[in-house]
């Protein structure tokens, strides 16, 4: 009887420290897969950062903020070149430019903060 207490005892302790491990973690930024060479982008809740790429090459950007954030650029008719919708915490965005250009864009859903990608052949 002893006997099946003590592992009956052993037995709860130890799927209770499993449970505590497996439930700790640490915030880690979750890249979108990207099918070919590309550079993984993260942004801030206080940045958009330069991008600069070659033709064809994928950009993930990476809501690392604590905020909802935007990838979009617009064209000079006012039309979207691309837009991600709302990025919440963690969520990614892969964008493929196929024209030498520079694209400006905004990284925050108020228009408030702009950052630039330039590509190149």
């Amino acid at each position: 009887m002893l006997y099946k207490r003590n592992s009956f005892l052993i037995g709860l302790i130890l799927l209770i420290v499993t449970g505590l491990v497996s439930c700790q973690s640490t915030a880690t930024p979750t890249l979108a897969t990207i099918s070919q060479a590309g550079i993984g982008v993260g942004i801030s809740d206080n940045s958009c950062p330069t991008v600069n790429v070659k033709v064809g090459q994928q950009i993930s950007w990476t809501n690392q903020g604590k905020q909802e954030h935007v990838v979009r650029a617009e064209s000079f008719d006012g039309q979207h070149q691309f837009d991600s919708g709302i990025l919440q915490p963690g969520d990614s965005f892969v964008v493929t430019l196929p024209e030498p250009e520079t694209y400006l864009y905004e990284c925050s859903a108020d228009g408030s903060l702009s950052g630039k990608i330039a590509v190149e052949p």
